[in-house]
């Protein structure tokens, strides 16, 4: 295997566990660390998967950004997760051998040059999306179950006994729990269409709801019609939504994207779902909107400040549930999606099919 460049279009987070198995400049072992704690990260694993690939084998890693032709020019691999892929950036790697996204999305590579040049190509699927999709799912359940309070009343006790009558041992929800729905016949809206908002669409279309969802750019009607989604303003999409799911990208013009306006369209007995992360709610006016009554609840698996400091305003309220941002799985999965990408530039260097994600 000759000496590769092997260039990064951007600094997401997990692309950087991959330079760091690479011995890439920039990015140390602390970093690796402290991202992952509680939780060990295995340096050393992650080294050793790295094998042939790395600066210690001879292996050039640098890092493109912005990606331009001049700055990409003469690598072998490119790995990006959002950036684009131009044809001008191919004519200016003349060795280029892969092109690795991080994420199914296709869009922003240009496919034809790729191929016409005989360049492979792989969008890798990550599962941690759609275990957060799931997690989507799961906060909406609770929410329109009151998973919560019902679990609280089944153990504790509490209700009225003088107006349970069960029949033959059979009391249907003895503690009187109100207002208990489902998803079925409800308008979700996604506020953000990426990979984890079109694998939450995907989703809630098998739980038979309505599907709206909101985006800097809109999709083609193939991708819309494919995805189960109808475009709306990010202001209708408040107005008509009984769960509205934060999946927009953690970009600063996105900060308090959710505030006390956008709450204020929001339906009265609608929730509010955030998977994102947790800036991009104001959490002081959420807290307002909970407890006025503005809002019928909300799922939040992100926070502003994280830890959330036990005893927080938040653990007090009925119409919330709160999980410690562990939507996305375990970390070992993110491990094994930075495996699967050494995986696949060993496979191209050496002219083998791609084991993973392929197009």
């Amino acid at each position: 295997m000759s000496s590769p460049t092997l260039t990064f279009l951007d600094h997401d987070h997990i692309l950087r566990l991959v330079e760091l198995g690479l011995g890439g400049p920039g990015v140390d072992v602390a970093w690796g660390q402290a991202l992952f704690a509680p939780d060990e990260l295995n340096v050393d694993g992650l080294r050793e998967a790295a094998h042939g690939l790395r600066v210690s084998d001879g292996a050039t890693v640098r890092t493109a950004v912005p990606a331009t032709p001049e700055s990409v020019a003469g690598s072998t691999i490119l790995i990006t997760r959002r950036g684009a892929v131009t044809a001008d950036m191919i004519a200016a790697c003349p060795d280029l051998k892969l092109i690795q996204r991080l994420g199914e999305r296709r869009e922003g590579i240009d496919i034809d040059a790729a191929l016409s040049r005989g360049v492979t190509i792989s969008c890798l699927p990550r599962p941690s999306m759609i275990y957060t999709a799931e997690h989507a799912v799961l906060l909406m359940l609770a929410l329109a179950k009151k998973l919560i309070p019902a679990d609280r009343l089944v153990r504790q006790g509490g209700w009225d006994a003088s107006k349970v009558k069960p029949a033959d041992n059979i009391a249907y929800n003895w503690p009187g729990v109100p207002d208990v729905g489902g998803l079925y016949g409800r308008t979700l809206g996604i506020v953000g269409l990426g990979e984890v908002g079109a694998a939450l669409a995907r989703r809630a279309g098998a739980f038979g709801m309505r599907v709206l969802y909101t985006n800097r750019r809109r999709l083609p009607e193939t991708r819309e019609r494919e995805t189960g989604v109808r475009f709306a303003a990010f202001e209708d999409l408040l107005a008509e939504a009984d769960f509205v799911v934060v999946a927009a990208a953690n970009v600063p013009e996105n900060d308090k994207l959710i505030g006390a306006d956008a709450l204020a369209r929001m339906k009265r007995s609608a929730h509010l779902i955030n998977i994102s992360r947790g800036r991009l709610v104001d959490e002081d006016a959420l807290y307002a909107a909970l407890t006025s009554g503005r809002i019928g609840g909300a799922g939040l698996d992100v926070h502003r400040i994280e830890p959330r400091t036990p005893g927080d305003r938040f653990t007090a309220l009925d119409n919330v549930v709160l999980t410690p941002h562990l939507a996305g799985g375990s970390r070992a999965h993110v491990l094994e999606e930075v495996r699967k990408i050494y995986e696949n530039c060993r496979a191209a260097l050496t002219g083998e099919g791609l084991p993973y994600g392929g197009v």
